[in-house]
């Protein structure tokens, strides 16, 4: 039971939160991901490029096969959602979405391999916990509905429950460190011999 609690379920925790944000901040980085009409205008109003093409499959909500599909950077999102929150903030949106693409992609480097876990966990924290606030409850409003109701939009509920999700798992591994199966544990452990063979 040590064997597991110590080292498997962090390792667990620290693989499947490292892949979500490796994922996530690779897209938002260096990929091109499909936003609404709305966004587009938004983000072309703040100088920041997006693309147009037409779609010849019906896919996402749309049946229409010739439909017109806009896609941007995906950190470009990030800035939007904080343009959108606070809109006197200038220049510091872009800088704030790329740090936020570029924590991502460091902590879930980190996590998987199981270095400076702490800090990589304090970086997912803060960016969920901000993705929570600025999609939760700035743009969907979710806080002022009924928590009964919240299920009725299945999108909105999972990505609530996703981010929350994250930032408990965050704090569990934030709290009790990366566990056995971890460089980190292995350069504890190393670093403790060395000072034993020291005071010896």
């Amino acid at each position: 039971m040590n064997f597991v609690t110590n080292s498997f379920l962090p390792l667990l925790a620290r693989l499947v939160i490292g892949a979500i944000m490796l994922t996530s901040g690779w897209v938002n980085c260096f990929g091109q991901i499909e936003i609404r009409e709305g966004i587009a205008i938004d983000l072309a109003a703040m100088d920041i490029s997006t693309y147009e093409q037409v779609s010849e499959d019906a896919t996402g909500y749309s049946t229409d096969p010739n439909r017109v599909v806009h896609t941007t950077r995906g950190l470009n999102r990030i800035v939007w959602l904080v343009h959108q929150k606070w809109p006197d903030i200038g220049s510091w949106a872009t800088i704030i979405g790329g740090c936020a693409a570029g924590a991502q992609l460091l902590a879930g480097v980190l996590l998987i391999v199981g270095l400076f876990t702490r800090f990589a966990t304090f970086l997912v924290l803060v960016a969920s916990g901000g993705a929570v606030y600025l999609v939760a409850v700035h743009t969907h409003s979710m806080f002022t509905m009924n928590p009964f109701e919240w299920p009725l939009d299945s999108h909105r509920f999972m990505q609530l429950f996703a981010g929350l999700m994250l930032c408990v798992l965050s704090l569990q591994l934030l709290v009790s460190g990366a566990g056995g199966l971890s460089i980190d544990a292995r350069h504890r452990g190393s670093s403790g011999n060395a000072e034993k063979k020291r005071d010896a």
